[in-house]
């Protein structure tokens, strides 16, 4: 019999593995938008091009590699969220003995390591008695993910979405017991408090709409080293390393005379950015950016209200040693420790 996509069960590895090559041992399940399903991509060369064939035509291929990417996107819960920004920035300290449990998200520091901790994720989608899908992949790693917020009701008022990419390892069947649905509190934007540069666009009802973004830009050709192993005769990646890191800031506002956002950016002045959002007192995320300037400020419209769009110029900050930090309260303990 068929199988129908919202059978899926989907589990990602809650502690960090202990190496590239290690599952994890412990799993959340969670429920997502998209209908995008992982495939293992095998990769074949071929001789195509190669001289002394007496055609262009091919006449053999070759095993070359693995590739295995996707993503997730969510309605934003406090749990999702500190996840993913566990796992992408990679700089993770809990505190607090009992929930609500305190995560402060940094970057991971290049001087100290360039590899992110890795996670595992499981895939299964039941049929027959048995799954037509159950793979595990190990050796994980966030590529990028995106938080955006919007006016509107309801849960996609706020929402996450994640892009990842594997070593290649898998195993088949996975052998993993999936736990049941992890209790979410999902975030609305109405529980949303934002400051830019000494201005409280909640205060002046004048936010639309916005979002908060990170790229790690990950070396992934890198991963394929002489000795980095092989499965199935191809090669999978035996590391996953930072390459030059991109926090993003944008947001649209409705406009007001005099535009402060046009002289923020003419002046490039600079300030701290910092957006929370919250379930209620025990669930929340707040993204920081230190040091902010504006980068463009156009004039642009929403409803027929005329507004403006800033895009945010994220700056390091010297005496607090970051670009971006992310500090949640949620329920969970043991998020990539």
């Amino acid at each position: 019999m068929p199988a129908r996509v919202q059978q899926l069960v989907l589990g990602l590895g809650k502690g960090k593995q202990t190496s590239i090559s290690a599952a994890a041992a412990t799993f959340l399940r969670f429920k997502k938008l998209d209908t995008s399903l992982t495939t293992p991509k095998p990769v074949f060369e071929n001789d195509a091009a190669e001289i002394g064939k007496g055609n262009e035509f091919i006449s053999q291929t070759f095993p070359s590699h693995y590739e295995v990417a996707n993503r997730m996107e969510k309605y934003a819960s406090a749990e999702f969220v500190t996840w993913a920004c566990a796992y992408a920035l990679g700089n993770v300290a809990q505190t607090g003995s009992a929930a609500p449990y305190t995560y402060t998200i940094l970057p991971i520091n290049p001087g100290t390591t360039l590899e992110l901790p890795y996670f595992s994720i499981c895939e299964q989608v039941p049929e027959g008695g048995g799954n037509c899908i159950d793979n595990l992949y190990v050796g994980c790693a966030i590529e990028d993910f995106t938080y955006q917020f919007s006016y509107g009701p309801g849960r996609a008022s706020s929402k996450m979405t994640v892009n990842w990419v594997g070593s290649g390892l898998l195993t088949t069947p996975s052998g993993i017991t999936v736990p049941a649905l992890t209790a979410e509190n999902n975030m609305l934007a109405a529980g949303m408090s934002l400051s830019v540069n000494g201005v409280d666009y909640v205060a002046t009802k004048r936010i639309l709409s916005g979002s908060v973004g990170w790229k790690n830009n990950m070396l992934l050709n890198a991963g394929f080293y002489p000795g980095s192993g092989l499965q199935n005769g191809l090669q999978v990646r035996g590391r996953m390393e930072i390459g030059a890191r991109v926090p993003s800031f944008q947001f649209t506002a409705r406009l007001l005379a005099g535009s402060p956002e046009y002289n923020t950016l003419v002046n490039q002045t600079t300030g701290t950015a910092t957006l929370s959002v919250q379930h209620d007192a025990n669930n929340s995320v707040t993204f920081t950016f230190p040091q902010m300037a504006f980068q463009v400020a156009e004039n642009a419209e929403a409803d027929g209200i005329v507004a403006v769009t800033v895009t945010g110029a994220p700056q390091y900050n010297t005496t607090q040693n970051t670009v971006f930090s992310v500090t949640t309260l949620c329920g969970i303990s043991g998020i990539a420790q």
